[in-house]
Order: structure tokens, then C-alpha cells, then sequence
């Protein structure tokens, strides 16, 4: 007898399933690594675009609600840092771990009509909590005028998630 219950089968497509989750999960960790340890040159090139603007144009055009921002003073520089940060939300997702299916009798049959099994299916789940995950960190610094000068980035999803300056 199973854990899961009498006459309990594992379904061979759930084991297929996990083990395909796990190397898809890996392989992302090696592009994430990969694609973290050399800067995009898209991204890159759209927050180039903001240095020598007023940083003012930042808070008027990228997202502030929501926690999305935090601006600190940098007394030993004099300068002002604005970090944006973007994440991917948690999810709990609905994972098939397993299928009963059990012949529970016959229907009928005659007048040329067969008998055919009656069965009664279980399907087994369990719920699978995804916890957010950190997409990118863009941080622009500005000096004492409020001209922003440099800025850095982190993250696996800074080459889509950095925006360039509305014209």
C-alpha cells in the first residue's frame, strides 16, 4: 500500500515531469549566472541614456508606487541613489503527484451492445509554493545638482526590465 493511498499507481508522466522541471531549472541557473556575470548591452545602452538628465525625470517617469523605489543620501559622495527593483510575484501551483484508477464495476450490456468497465479515477495534487524571485536591481546615482553621473545594475532580468528615458 502507498502513502498516497490504496491502490495508488505513480503516473510515469508525473515522474517525467519533475525530473524535466529539475534540469529546466538548472540549465536556467547556469544562463542566469552567465547572463549576471557579463552586463547586457541592451541594458547597459538604455541606462546610459539617463546619465547627464535630472534626476527629477526619473520619479516623473519610471514606476514609484509600490515600494518600486528607494532613494538614499550618500553623505560621503554628496550624491543621491534611486533603485528600482523588479520581481517576479510568488505562486503556489497545483502539481499532479499522482492517479487511482479502479475498475468499480460494468455497464450493461445487450441487444448486441457489450459490456463495458466502469471506472472510478482519484488524481493526487499537491500544492508547490514558488517564492518571488528577484528579477533586477537598477541603481542610478545623482550628484549634488541632481544630474545623474553613473549608475549600476544587477539581476537576470536587467536586459529586459531597465528602461531608457522617454524622449
Amino acid at each position: 500500500m502507498s502513502a498516497a493511498g490504496p491502490g495508488f499507481k505513480e503516473d510515469s508522466t508525473v515522474r517525467n515531469r519533475h525530473c524535466l522541471s529539475a534540469a529546466v531549472f538548472v540549465l536556467g541557473l547556469l544562463v542566469s549566472a552567465t547572463s549576471t556575470a557579463e552586463k547586457s548591452k541592451r541594458a547597459t545602452a538604455k541606462a546610459d541614456a539617463w546619465l547627464g538628465r535630472d534626476a527629477s525625470e526619473l520619479l516623473m517617469q519610471l514606476r514609484v508606487d509600490g515600494d518600486r523605489v528607494r532613494i538614499a543620501e550618500i553623505e560621503e559622495t554628496g550624491e543621491t541613489s534611486y533603485t528600482w527593483s523588479t520581481w517576479n510575484s510568488a505562486y503556489t501551483e497545483k502539481v499532479v503527484t499522482g492517479v487511482d484508477r479502479q475498475m468499480i464495476g460494468m455497464t450493461p450490456g445487450g441487444q448486441g451492445v457489450a459490456a463495458a468497465p466502469v471506472f472510478s479515477e482519484t488524481v493526487y495534487t499537491e500544492d508547490v509554493y514558488h517564492p518571488p524571485t528577484h528579477r533586477c536591481d537598477i541603481t542610478f546615482y545623482a550628484d549634488m545638482e541632481g544630474i545623474i553621473r553613473r549608475w549600476e545594475y544587477a539581476g537576470s532580468a536587467c536586459r529586459t526590465d531597465v528602461v531608457k528615458p522617454k524622449k
